[in-house]
């Protein structure tokens, strides 16, 4: 709890709480928004990290007489950290305009430049997720196909990896949204409730 959950608490707790003019409010509301934003670049940087370490640990899988899918994989990768590379820098860049500023307007545009990074950033990687899956059920479906065999059955094979890999990656795509759903959606919420409380006092 920040300091100004604390304040608002001991507030409803106590009538007779001492009471505080807009410019202390206002601070509250800066610290409290520097705070989230850094929890969010910290959070996007320990994923990426994470990430690094997981494709090093994990074994490469044997793509020698399907060189195309090599090229995919590495171009894939490529784009992903790149992309994720982009999104913490945003973060870190969002963290330094929110610290750094005394202006509420400033600190209020910063406030709606994070929130749009963070719903983009959890698109992303839902969307490279999809991605993923959907390139992986090409591989398969190209590893495993038999031309020597009829038509009928090749497209019962296709049919049976299309619906098992659509029902891993719509768990895959549950788990995720989950994730941010209990990470970045409530940092988010606790920000657009600081934007609300700062543009309403900016508008008195």
């Amino acid at each position: 709890m920040d300091e100004l959950d604390q304040f608002k608490k001991q507030w409803q707790e106590d009538k007779n709480f001492i009471k505080v003019d807009q410019s202390d409010i206002k601070t509250m509301l800066h610290k409290s928004s520097t705070s989230i934003v850094k929890w969010i670049f910290m959070i996007s940087l320990i994923e990426l990290s994470l990430g690094i370490i997981l494709s090093l640990l994990l074994p490469n899988s044997n793509r020698d007489e399907l060189p195309f899918f090599h090229f995919v994989d590495y171009a894939s990768e490529l784009v992903f950290y790149c992309a994720i590379a982009y999104f913490i820098y945003k973060f870190f860049k969002s963290y330094t305009s929110i610290s750094s500023t005394n202006s509420t307007k400033n600190l209020l545009n910063s406030i709606l430049e994070t929130r749009k990074h963070v719903e983009n950033y959890i698109k992303f990687n839902i969307y490279f997720i999809m991605y993923s899956f959907f390139v992986a059920f090409l591989e398969l479906t190209i590893r495993k196909i038999d031309l020597d065999h009829k038509w009928g059955s090749n497209l019962l094979m296709i049919i049976a990896f299309a619906v098992c890999i659509t029902l891993v990656a719509y768990l895959f795509i549950a788990i995720f949204k989950f994730y941010y759903k209990i990470v970045y959606r409530r940092l988010l919420r606790k920000l657009n409730n600081n934007y609300e409380e700062l543009n309403r006092l900016e508008q008195e």
